[in-house]
């Protein structure tokens, strides 16, 4: 359950389309004269624009400090209550409540819409909803929103051909008063190993317009894949390689222009299905050294994480401990 989890942290930019949160219905082994599943479809897919480093960003380890308890929850087999509770010594301690629930619109074997997500904590609401109206159309919803105000509302629909995928998305935006941010996004599969697209963003607010262009292109074979993005803001490099089903590594370089300064990152994440472990270890040129350990136990529905920062540049360090049920 923990990648219902995960989803509902999810903010700007927008998640993948094809990715959307499992919820572990067990409706059996598809036979092998049966026709080919929605998962085996979009795997023929071409992705979305934004999401084409997301293989390379999974890899690299993401530290937390503190400690950190989360409990999940099954009230039904389509309702989840989540409890989590932060400690730091940085910022005070904190407890968050959570919600899933996943509709009967069945699109795939662990596929089911609408998805809502929702999550209250240290004075503000977090909102997502996502629905797949068909195999091709899905939409979502995001808002965050204050004791007082909306502090953020997005809303994004996309759609995935065979061979494109197109995709709009609005920030904090109104068509009647226009402000906010506009992004639009568009792959188009040249080859079966080559897609090229683009993005344009343009934002409208406190007197000032100002639009932007990214663009950028995927290769990849069965094992790797390169991906380049630049623009305005900066160029972003990935390359994500599978050694093996335990093995894999990437490397990050990313260039933001309006600083000038540049950060590359070398990862790997090794599996250990025997010890129900999963280790991601990562070092970059701002001479950061990054370690998250994650330790399942067979006989409990239990998860146990360590995490670990040194930056030896600052001599700054930070560690982290979570504990995590259901």
């Amino acid at each position: 359950m923990g990648n219902i989890v995960a989803s509902a942290k999810s903010a700007p930019p927008p998640d993948d389309f094809s990715h959307t949160p499992e919820f572990g219905l067990d409706l059996g082994e598809p036979k092998k004269d049966a026709a080919p599943t929605r998962e085996e479809s979009d795997s023929c897919k071409v992705g979305s624009f934004e999401e084409l480093p997301r293989k390379t960003k999974e890899v690299l380890a993401k530290p937390f400090e503190g400690c950190k308890f989360t409990w999940n929850k099954m009230i039904t087999d389509r309702f989840q209550a989540t409890h989590t509770i932060n400690m730091s010594s940085f910022k005070p301690a904190n407890y968050k409540f959570g919600t899933t629930y996943v509709g009967s619109k069945k699109l795939g074997q662990n596929e089911q819409y609408p998805i809502l997500i929702s999550e209250y904590g240290g004075g503000m609401v977090q909102f997502q909803g996502i629905h797949s109206f068909s195999n091709e159309i899905q939409a979502k919803a995001v808002i965050h929103a204050t004791e007082k105000s909306f502090s953020m509302y997005q809303a994004d629909v996309g759609y995935k051909g065979e061979n494109f995928s197109a995709q709009i998305t609005g920030v904090n935006a109104s068509i009647i008063n226009p402000q906010g941010i506009w992004v639009g996004h568009y792959l188009q599969r040249i080859s079966k190993n080559l897609s090229l697209g683009g993005e344009l963003m343009f934002q409208h607010g406190m007197g000032a317009k100002a639009a932007m262009i990214t663009y950028g292109g995927m290769y990849k074979d069965d094992k790797s894949e390169l991906v380049v993005k630049t623009g305005e803001q900066g160029t972003h490099l990935c390359y994500y390689n599978k050694g093996n089903d335990q093995v894999e590594c990437g490397v990050e370089f990313e260039y933001v222009k309006q600083i000038g300064e540049s950060v590359t990152t070398f990862g790997y994440s090794i599996d250990l299905p025997k010890g129900l472990s999963k280790f991601r270890g990562s070092v970059d040129s701002d001479w950061s050294v990054t370690g998250v350990l994650e330790k399942r136990f067979e006989a409990f529905p239990f998860c146990f994480s360590l995490s670990g920062l040194l930056n030896h540049k600052k001599n700054q360090a930070k560690f982290g401990i979570g504990f995590t049920i259901g």
